[in-house]
């Protein structure tokens, strides 16, 4: 396992030769694995800051001698805690999948050639993850937009709106994910082809 980690992370930028099934996927796992601590590192303070403003916040209104006025700045103050965090980790989140696309790009198209397809099929899964990343902008905008809504007293619209904007970026990615589970289980080609030598395995 280790061997293929060393040989994924020694080759990021070597698009030619071929990799073998199991180094491919010990590969991605370890890649995975870092992408998942990095996520955590920067999303649970992140959330937990935001809760304690919010909650703070909520405390400071409390002390008000009207009880309805009070609730709403509460209200008021943890959806904007709320929104501030969920567009941080939105951003987080792009960031960590662009490192994602860098660091599996090369392994991919290695893992094509030792089964005897051309590495330009990496574009169909790298090219779902570009159009995610390209639309981030505008999925941040709607969910601040969306946030607004439940702010001026329209939760359930703003929910709607959240959860299809949410879902639409999720499904891509997901393709995306299937996409190279299909081309990475593919069989090895028996001893040498077009793309090189038997490739390497662990």
């Amino acid at each position: 396992m280790f061997e293929a980690i060393k040989h994924g992370l020694g080759n990021l930028l070597n698009f030619s030769g071929r990799d073998a099934r199991q180094a491919f996927w010990y590969y991605v796992l370890f890649v995975y694995l870092i992408m998942m601590a990095i996520s955590m590192i920067v999303a649970v303070p992140m959330v937990l800051q935001g809760v304690m403003a919010g909650v703070q916040q909520g405390v400071a209104a409390g002390q008000s001698s009207d009880p309805l006025a009070a609730q709403k700045v509460a209200e008021a103050a943890i959806t904007r805690t709320m929104t501030d965090t969920m567009v941080s980790m939105m951003w987080v989140g792009s960031a960590t999948n662009l490192l994602m696309l860098l660091l599996l790009g090369a392994s991919l198209v290695r893992r094509l050639h030792d089964s005897d397809l051309a590495g330009w099929w990496a574009l169909i899964p790298g090219a779902m993850q570009a159009a995610n990343l390209f639309l981030a902008p505008a999925m941040v905008q709607r969910m601040m937009e969306r946030m607004s809504q439940i702010q001026a007293g329209d939760p359930a619209a703003g929910m709607r709106g959240m959860q299809s904007s949410m879902s639409a970026a999720s499904l891509l990615g997901w393709c995306a994910i299937l996409v190279v589970v299909a081309l990475g289980i593919r069989q090895s080609t028996p001893g040498p082809n077009r793309y090189g030598e038997a490739p390497f395995t662990v």
